[in-house]
């Protein structure tokens, strides 16, 4: 078809044109796809000339057999035919499909003007006819750029034979779109067109109706110049989710046609091409509309539909699960959308769109769902057209909707509500009578921080008391059965209490669900009687004024010892004392007395080996469970026993209450050392039995000793005796009575002194009263204060 001058030019501004007469190509002409980026060479060529842009999605491989002229047409053929080429990664491959392609590169190169193709695109699934631009041998560097004037076969908007798909790919991103034409381009011959303007502005036209513009401020226009290439190409199954494929029903051949190429340009304009074939001179003496009465046409500015603001509802806060965000897109045109648009967002979630079609307003909505991420700051991250939707202007033209993308600082997303997840008892089962203590844990699904003091309210009339855990997921509770409550077979918590502005909440400040504190705990009774919980047959007194413990207790700690009676060596042995303190709850803090600790004994705990001694000493919870040894130091020939008394403290650090278990105890029996030998003692004399006076003073003689070896013993080893001759034979013994009378104040010394345990005695006191007789009582150790 004859092409005549676009709106906006005479047909003097033609500088070039291509009506391809004859019966072969132009030398304008290659029969190969190339670029400056390939210096001018056949992309992924075949070395027979061949050549493809051989991407994933390729089914065809282009020969100059496929391209030929006849009638003033140019035709690219495509034929099912499988051929070896290369592909994009410069791997031989066979391509089913053998077509044409041409390109003008080095001979045919142009930076601005107004370009018009006259086509008739093939049809068939999988056709993808291509009229395109990429940088020329005259271009700075690279492929920087390709603009799609027509890519045929898109799918999504409309049937792909009605498809216009345009495309502008560049440094900073492409931009594009497929717009349904509501014309079967494949049925005859239809112009397509393009006015660059460099650096500027490019503008898309099919048959003199702009489709689509895009300017500098939305994507870089190409301002170098550029070489045209058209192919035949077809698309494989990769494609199919975009552009119709390359299947059993695709024809065995498909024909791309081109009647007429021409390129008009402003004189002034700044414009360039190189292969300039038309001068002013011979267009203005054969041109139907001549430059002389054609009156002067203001080309059109065309605006592009463009989003302009964004705005959220609300605009500020935190934002929950079942929250609903109205998201507001303004553009500066009124549009008209079709199917439904979305905005993706960062949290996760999709904006559906809602209403707005005709105006200049746009409204999608997005609902807070729970699998949607936390997010300080909402935002639009882009903008979606699914399943052929569309955003337009009134002349069809697709809106630029770069601008949707924004953040919206201060509109928090936390689609995690706080809210209880399980409640628990300590203990679990088991009977609870008065004084006894119950710890309940409420857990949640996140961290929450506690104010106040809230309760829960208890099936047996009773309350927890919040005792601690705000920070954390788990929250405690206590409470202690009193006479007052109620007996229950099983002790439930029938609702949580926030008394005098108390509150649960997360760290966002939104309140916790607290609906599933509710929960009876099978199997754990509270009887205020002896008898087991029954169902009451008359309802309780009340007490006129019920005791109403102001602060929870603790709970006692459990204080295990594996052995109550141990032996120990003496003259330093050791042995394990096997204690093991335990607490319900962690927050307590746990202490160990011990009492009645002999002064030949000591205890090392394994936490830092410290050594402790005396009569009353405090043990932590750390150091009784690291293990306590405990080392004998006696060194005598008896048999001690002493008895360790061990009582556990547990206290609440933020009530101050105080627990104690019930007394342990441990009895240490100190033998006798393996190297000491001992014979039996034997006394068998009585204070009213009259023994010889040898025997007496003999048993006189034992008194004394047994003294100072009981003296020996709680002296420990650090005390030492200087020996003392305190034989009978430096003093006369009495005889007869007066002799056994000696014999008996001797072990009344003896006796006396092992029940004070002062440790002061004199042996000499014993010879003396031997001595001395009846002045005994004047001087004896009997009179002697015993401290």
């Amino acid at each position: 078809m004859a092409l005549s001058a676009p709106v906006g030019f005479a047909s003097s501004d033609l500088v070039y044109q291509e009506n391809f007469s004859g019966t072969a190509l132009g030398s304008d002409w290659h029969t190969y796809i190339t670029s400056k980026a390939a210096n001018g060479w056949p992309w992924n060529t075949n070395g027979s000339g061949g050549s493809t842009p051989g991407g994933p999605y390729n089914a065809d491989y282009d020969v100059p057999s496929q391209v030929s002229v006849s009638n003033g047409t140019l035709d690219l053929t495509a034929i099912r035919q499988p051929i070896s080429g290369v592909n994009q990664g410069g791997t031989a491959q066979t391509f089913p499909v053998t077509s044409g392609a041409v390109s003008s590169y080095g001979n045919f190169e142009f930076n601005g003007g107004y370009l018009q193709i006259s086509m008739k695109a093939p049809s068939g699934d999988g056709a993808w006819p291509g009229l395109w631009l990429m940088p020329g041998n005259g271009a700075g560097s690279g492929d920087n750029f390709e603009l799609d004037i027509q890519e045929g076969g898109f799918t999504g908007s409309g049937p792909a034979d009605q498809n216009f798909s345009w495309h502008l790919h560049g440094p900073s991103g492409w931009v594009g779109d497929t717009i349904d034409s509501g014309i079967d381009l494949t049925a005859g011959f239809h112009t397509y067109g393009i006015y660059w303007d460099p650096g500027k502005s490019i503008t898309w036209y099919l048959d003199g109706k702009q489709m689509a513009q895009v300017t500098s401020a939305q994507v870089a226009i190409p301002d170098e110049p550029m070489q045209l290439m058209m192919n035949n190409g077809v698309a494989n199954s990769n494609a199919s989710g975009w552009h119709t494929a390359l299947d059993s029903s695709t024809p065995s051949s498909m024909q791309m046609q081109i009647d007429q190429v021409q390129l008009y340009q402003k004189a002034g304009s700044g414009d360039t091409v190189t292969g300039a074939n038309v001068s002013p001179q011979t267009i203005s003496s054969t041109s139907t509309t001549p430059s002389t009465t054609q009156p002067a046409v203001t080309r059109p500015a065309v605006t592009q539909p463009a989003v302009t603001q964004v705005a959220a509802s609300p605009a500020t806060g935190i934002e929950h699960t079942g929250d609903a965000i109205t998201l507001t897109v303004g553009f500066n045109k009124a549009v008209t959308v079709t199917g439904t648009p979305a905005l993706s967002l960062n949290d996760g979630g999709t904006a559906s769109y809602v209403g707005g079609s005709g105006t200049n307003a746009l409204t999608f909505r997005t609902t807070v769902a729970p699998t949607d991420t936390n997010t300080s700051a909402l935002a639009i991250t882009g903008a979606n057209l699914p399943s052929g939707a569309s955003i337009k202007d009134a002349s069809g033209i697709a809106a630029n909707l770069s601008g949707a993308v924004k953040t919206f600082s201060g509109l928090q997303i936390d689609p995690v509500l706080p809210a209880v997840t399980q409640a628990t008892a300590s203990p679990g089962t088991g009977t609870e009578h008065v004084g006894d203590a119950v710890t309940l844990t409420l857990g949640f699904n996140e961290a929450v921080a506690v104010s106040g003091t809230p309760t829960l309210s208890l099936n047996n009339g009773a309350t927890a008391t919040y005792v601690g855990g705000s920070g954390t997921g788990a929250l405690n509770f206590r409470t202690t059965v009193a006479s007052t409550d109620t007996n229950t077979s099983a002790l439930a918590i029938t609702g949580v209490n926030l008394p005098n502005g108390a509150s649960i909440k997360d760290a966002s400040g939104v309140a916790a669900n607290l609906a599933r504190a509710v929960k009876t705990f099978s199997g754990l009774h509270v009887a205020t009687s002896s008898t087991a919980p029954s169902t009451p047959t008359t309802t309780p007194t009340t007490p006129t004024t019920p005791a109403t413990p102001t602060t929870p207790p603790s709970i006692a700690p459990v204080l295990t010892i594996a052995d109550p009676t141990l032996n120990v060596s003496g003259l330093g042995g050791t042995v394990d004392l096997g204690v093991k303190v335990t607490t319900a709850d962690p927050n307590d803090v746990v202490t160990v007395k011990v009492t009645g600790l002999p002064r030949y004994e000591r205890i090392t705990d394994k936490l830092d080996g410290k050594t402790f001694a005396g009569k009353n000493i405090t043990l932590t919870a750390a150091q009784v469970d690291s293990g306590l040894t405990l080392q004998s130091n006696y060194k005598g020939a008896a048999h001690p026993v002493a008895t360790l008394t061990l009582t556990a403290t547990a206290k609440d650090p933020v009530t101050g209450a105080v627990a104690t278990a019930s007394p342990r105890t441990i009895a240490v029996t100190d033998p006798r050392p393996a190297a000491t030998t001992t014979s039996p003692r034997v006394i068998a004399q009585t204070d009213h039995e009259h023994a010889p006076a040898t025997s007496l003073g003999s048993s006189a003689t034992r008194g004394l000793a047994l003294l100072h070896e009981h003296k020996n013993l709680v002296a420990g080893p650090t005390t030492t005796f200087a020996p003392r001759n305190s034989a009978m034979a430096d003093h006369p013994l009495a005889t007869g009575t007066a002799t056994a009378s000696l014999a008996s104040q001797s072990f009344a010394v003896l006796n006396q002194y092992l029940a004070g345990h002062s440790g002061h005695v004199d042996p000499g006191q014993i010879v003396a009263s031997l001595s001395n007789g009846a002045n005994w009582n004047h001087d004896s150790y009997l009179t002697r204060p015993q401290h």
